[in-house]
């Protein structure tokens, strides 16, 4: 899986550990090849098993920030994030979960393939039609994937197939109890709509030429909610960058 974490280098942070040298899981023991990824929540290595198998292992930091104990806050993600790679399985487009380590660590397969940000060659033709279904798939399991906007979200593995990686703010809502039920299938509507247009626009990106020009158009007209979102949270996005240099963590 030739993701762009791969080749990056990765940057101090404002807490958290770097990802383990190594792990045991069901009597296997693995050791760390690779960083892939580390941020404020979260870091991510793929790791080496003893017949050579490649696997990644995340792991949710539980260390405190400016004197806030977050312990709960990474064995909350962690579970969320098993919960969706779950409700995935069958589906063939994401990764297969191998297991948890500890309270706030998984471990799923390794993908061999390329991100869509650092893809060179054409995706196959049928591609964006698989990615519509295994969208659609998890739309109907009351799911919105959320991050679509990030290519290198999105592989292509080596069959030439979608698989999906990267589960941590996805939503998938409890909505057969409580008293938001109602607002709950609302924002879980919008977050939908906002996953297919974003899959528009990956299109309209890699393969324009399988586009017909009332596709071409939509995916260049985002959702009234992604317009407001850019007005408010594109301000936000920079005070947090300008933040995080000042604090040198970039």
């Amino acid at each position: 899986m030739a993701r762009k974490e791969q080749g990056r280098v990765p940057q101090r942070i404002l807490r958290g550990r770097r990802p383990r040298p190594a792990f045991t899981l069901a009597g296997r023991s693995y050791r760390l090849e690779r960083t892939l990824k580390q941020d404020f929540f979260a870091a991510t290595g793929r790791y080496v098993g003893p017949d050579g198998e490649r696997v990644v292992l995340k792991h949710y930091h539980t260390e405190p920030w400016l004197g806030c104990p977050l312990a709960w806050a990474g064995r909350l993600m962690a579970a969320r994030e098993v919960r969706h790679y779950r409700l995935l399985q069958d589906t063939g487009g994401v990764p297969r979960l191998l297991g948890r380590v500890g309270r706030t660590a998984f471990v799923h397969a390794w993908v061999e393939g390329t991100d869509l940000l650092d893809r060179r060659d054409p995706v196959p033709d049928d591609f964006f039609d698989r990615l519509d279904g295994l969208v659609a798939a998890m739309h109907r399991r009351q799911m919105a994937y959320v991050d679509m906007n990030k290519p290198d979200n999105v592989l292509a593995s080596a069959d030439g197939r979608p698989r999906l990686i990267d589960f941590q703010i996805a939503w998938a809502p409890r909505l057969d109890r409580g008293l938001l039920r109602s607002p709950k299938r609302r924002l879980l509507a919008l977050l939908q709509e906002a996953d297919r247009y974003h899959v528009r626009k990956l299109k309209r990106r890699l393969r324009p030429d399988l586009m017909t020009p009332a596709e071409r158009a939509a995916a260049r007209e985002p959702p009234w909610f992604l317009r407001l979102h850019r007005l408010v949270g594109a301000p936000l996005r920079d005070l947090r960058r300008r933040f995080l240099q000042w604090v040198g963590a970039r």
